[in-house]
């Protein structure tokens, strides 16, 4: 495995993981001389081999973001049974998507392009899937191009799951930071999270997520469990998605994209453990934000189309813009 860093002058760093074609790293200057990382990290690469210590830390999620009810979908009337990792259902890809493979990079000093070939039947899915994810940093941007072409009718969702932590290694979990969501409406979910009924307004419910709302006021107590929720992000096109503050510093990222949804998982089933920079990474240690297309969207008739056809190219755009004082 190898790491790849990319820097710029205003002081933002990204450092990045062929396993998973990850974002391993994100470091912005303290203030002092010195860079604070934002976002939960391990240590060696031994550890991020572990599926055990490595909850999709930073990786790139495929070929199916999110989870795909009983582990199946239909492409023109035929059933195509896929690989379950998460009871009957399948998350992120199956046992071993994308997050847990070994990339081809291609570097320069200001991008770095992975690369990689998923075979038809690759953990149930049709298609030789041809992939590519580029990630490139200018000014207090980090961004991130996903583009796939098949040979052959498939379905693809790819996106990014970094853990963020403004707060630096000293905060032990994300309540004290702020989330804004540009989504009016919310998918209602089962016990095995996977939607249950067509979206719902946020309006009156702990959904609400329009204007800043400090996380510490919602999670652990009022929601047991957190967020793992999506939302159907206002607008069309590339927009923004979201926005994460830490007011005790200043510091913020804003997520935008031109997928229609956006998952919020605020790390509660993160299993402990030591990370990187000291940290443990405990439930509600960090919190992700990442825009997809409807989880199980294959199997719902409100949701829209997914199927990627030979011809076609998917292309998915994201950015994370931060500032700090």
């Amino acid at each position: 495995m190898q790491r790849h860093t990319l820097r710029h002058p205003s002081g933002l760093a990204v450092e990045l993981l062929d396993l998973g074609a990850s974002v391993a790293r994100v470091e912005i200057p303290d203030g002092s001389d010195g860079a604070v990382p934002l976002c939960l990290d391990l240590d060696t690469l031994a550890e991020r081999e572990d599926p055990a210590r490595n909850p999709y830390l930073g990786a790139t999620i495929g070929r199916w973001a999110n989870r795909l009810r009983d582990s199946r979908f239909t492409i023109d009337g035929r059933d195509f049974p896929v690989e379950a990792n998460e009871g009957a259902h399948q998350l992120h890809g199956g046992p071993i998507g994308f997050s847990h493979l070994v990339w081809h990079a291609d570097a320069t000093d200001t991008t770095v392009t992975f690369h990689r070939t998923s075979p038809a039947g690759e953990m149930g899915f049709p298609g030789t899937l041809d992939v590519t994810v580029t990630y490139e940093i200018d000014d207090r941007v980090l961004r991130v191009t996903y583009e796939a072409t098949t040979d052959a009718p498939t379905i693809v969702s790819l996106t990014n799951h970094t853990y963020w932590n403004l707060g630096g290694p000293a905060e032990d979990d994300i309540g004290d930071h702020t989330v804004q969501l540009d989504a009016d409406l919310v998918v209602p979910v089962d016990q095995a999270t996977l939607p249950s009924g067509e979206p719902a307004p946020v309006a009156g419910t702990l959904f609400d997520l329009r204007m800043p709302t400090r996380l510490a006021d919602r999670i652990g107590f009022r929601l047991p469990n957190g967020y793992d929720h999506c939302f159907m992000i206002r607008g069309e096109g590339f927009r923004r998605h979201a926005r994460i503050v830490h007011p005790g510093t200043g510091r913020s990222v804003e997520i935008w994209s031109d997928r229609p949804a956006t998952q919020l998982y605020t790390g509660v089933y993160l299993g402990g453990g030591a990370g990187a920079d000291g940290r443990t990474h405990d439930p509600f240690a960090a919190v992700c934000v990442e825009p997809q297309h409807v989880p199980d969207a294959p199997n719902l008739r409100w949701a829209a189309p997914t199927v990627l056809r030979p011809g076609e190219r998917d292309v998915h755009s994201l950015e994370f813009r931060f500032d700090w004082d």
